[in-house]
């Protein structure tokens, strides 16, 4: 039995939505290792602040604001409207 062009149309745009969404997904996975990662490095430094390790602080703050709103953006994504 055919489709509808219409659903066919419909199928077409939600699997890009979805491979936006999975390729969206799979950058935010890569982004939170390397926060972990900057995390760990920080964490294996002496107990002391110095310059460097305010640096790694200041570099760590930005990446997790910019995954905050990675996130926030992946979670307002809308998929596409079903055919009436």
């Amino acid at each position: 039995m055919a489709q509808m062009p219409e659903i066919q149309a419909y199928v077409s745009k939600q699997r890009a939505f979805n491979d936006r969404t999975g390729a969206a997904i799979d950058g935010i996975v890569a982004d939170i290792a390397a926060l972990n990662a900057k995390i760990e490095e920080l964490q294996n430094t002496p107990p002391v602040l110095d310059p460097a390790d305010q640096a790694l602080l200041n570099e760590i703050e930005a990446m997790g604001d910019a995954l905050a709103g990675k996130a926030e953006a992946l979670d307002a994504q809308s998929p596409p409207p079903p055919p009436a």
